[in-house]
């Protein structure tokens, strides 16, 4: 995994998802009425070629590919134990840290900060490159909780993008009747490992959205010098080349 140490505090981004199999087995699982969850998602859905489906068992951290085109998708030859690295050693060095961040945080909510959340309503979906170059949209949602309110399974769909779209950094999206709670929720957690300050962000962002610094200082009400100020402060803190590379630079480590 690619870390990035800097003189500004990017060590405290360093992630694994080894902390992702801890929080699903670390839950407090009750009982659920029914098992047989897998086979009845199997006679459900229908999928094209750069689809595929899967289950998460939370309460073991096992994977359960519904499509046969599971390891295709994700670049993986031959067998394998069902464990849910597998959603996470594919994915790209660059894009690496921004995904664990992401699942960890989407975790934490679906197990129990978030309060009621809709199962199939309620879907939670990121864009990311994985190491064989495809561009990967993974969508989740919770599909089954315990009697003690936990999540015991969700439901994940994994599609190939490559052929439809270039990729150019890590991206996300949120939807269903809570998506509001989830985008606050979500905003509030990345706030703590941003190093850019909340006016550098809000100018990073409008960059990215293609607007000059002229146009950044109407929306902004503040001067074209003083958009270049922070667009110079923004391209040193990160310690790239340009404002542009910045924007995708804080995508892919899952700043906003």
């Amino acid at each position: 995994m690619r870390n990035y140490t800097t003189k500004y505090n990017f060590n405290g981004l360093r992630v694994h998802h080894n902390d992702i199999i801890r929080k699903h087995l670390n839950q407090d699982y009750g009982e659920i009425e029914a098992e047989d969850v897998v086979d009845k998602l199997k006679m459900n859905y229908k999928l094209l070629p750069n689809e595929t489906l899967y289950v998460i068992d939370c309460k073991h951290a096992q994977l359960e590919p519904l499509s046969e085109n599971f390891n295709k998708i994700i670049g993986h030859s031959g067998p394998h134990k069902n464990d849910i690295s597998l959603l996470y050693t594919h994915v790209g060095d660059n894009n690496y840290t921004a995904l664990i961040r992401w699942v960890e945080t989407m975790l934490e909510g679906m197990f129990g900060q978030w309060g009621e959340i809709e199962p199939q309503q309620d879907v939670v979906s990121c864009l990311y490159l994985s190491r064989d170059k495809k561009v990967i949209l993974k969508s989740t949602t919770p599909i089954v909780f315990d009697s003690n309110g936990t999540m015991r399974y969700s439901l994940g769909k994994l599609t190939d993008l490559s052929e439809l779209i270039p990729f150019q950094c890590f991206n996300y999206r949120f939807e269903g009747p809570n998506s509001q709670k989830i985008i606050d929720s979500f905003h509030k957690k990345m706030e703590s490992f941003n190093i850019l300050s909340p006016r550098e962000t809000e100018i990073l962002n409008l960059i990215g959205s293609g607007l000059s610094s002229e146009e950044i200082g109407k929306q902004l009400f503040i001067s074209r010098l003083t958009v270049d100020k922070h667009r110079r402060n923004i391209i040193e803190k990160l310690e790239v080349k340009s404002a542009l590379e910045a924007y995708r630079r804080c995508k892919n480590l899952g700043f906003f």
